[in-house]
């Protein structure tokens, strides 16, 4: 599977260099947060997927201590899968975005990321959350922070000590619907889930945005 998304990624970047375009540019914004690329993905899920498409949830692969991803780093499998669920249907569809060119649908999907968590206790969490999402969405109404926000959040809250002691440790990033109570009452969010892991061990924290609380799963 990584050298088909290699493959693909490779294909469309070369297909969608515009001999018109500035390279400068392009070198400019190959580093993403997780919301950059949002409005470009619900138009292609609309068109290509389910006309009432929502987002679902945002999965980002092997993300940077910045809450960015490089779509020119091709060393790993890097990725934002942006998780789109339709109403109408009560299923799902994955995009990613790529370089040069607009999103398209991912090989990655639930499977994938639930394989990356080592612990039990933290796989059997996170699989009930993605268990629900065919039936539920990210209201559009719902504001939440951007990616490199939310990291620099969870690596003050145990993600740093996680990086340190664990040499070669990777992070992975989960954006899932939730609600929060506030003085107006309740009213829709979205949280932050990062998973700190080695091929050996897992740290997950749970950010929730309406709160500002960082919990550790273990």
């Amino acid at each position: 599977m990584k050298k088909l998304l290699f493959v693909l990624l490779a294909a469309l970047v070369i297909s969608g260099c515009d001999e018109d375009g500035n390279p400068i540019d392009e070198i400019l914004n190959n580093n993403i947060t997780a919301k950059e690329k949002l409005p470009e993905v619900l138009t292609e899920a609309r068109a290509d997927f389910a006309a009432d498409a929502q987002l679902a949830m945002i999965y980002g692969r092997d993300v940077s201590t910045n809450g960015t991803i490089d779509l020119l780093d091709f060393s790993t499998l890097k990725a934002f899968v942006y998780v789109v669920q339709s109403d109408e249907t009560e299923t799902n569809e994955f995009y990613v975005p790529v370089y040069g060119a607009g999103p398209v649908q991912s090989p990655i999907n639930f499977s994938t990321m639930l394989s990356l968590i080592e612990d039990p206790e933290s796989k059997e969490r996170t699989e009930g959350v993605l268990g629900l999402l065919s039936q539920l969405s990210i209201n559009s109404s719902a504001t939440y922070p951007d990616s490199d926000d939310a990291m620099d959040i969870l690596l003050a809250n145990g993600g740093s000590d996680f990086m340190s002691s664990h040499s070669g440790a990777k992070i992975d990033l989960f954006l899932v619907p939730s609600k929060s109570i506030d003085t107006t009452g309740l009213r829709d969010s979205a949280d932050w889930l990062a998973n700190f892991y080695t091929s050996t061990e897992s740290l997950v924290l749970w950010y929730n945005t309406g709160t500002g609380i960082v919990t550790q799963f273990r």
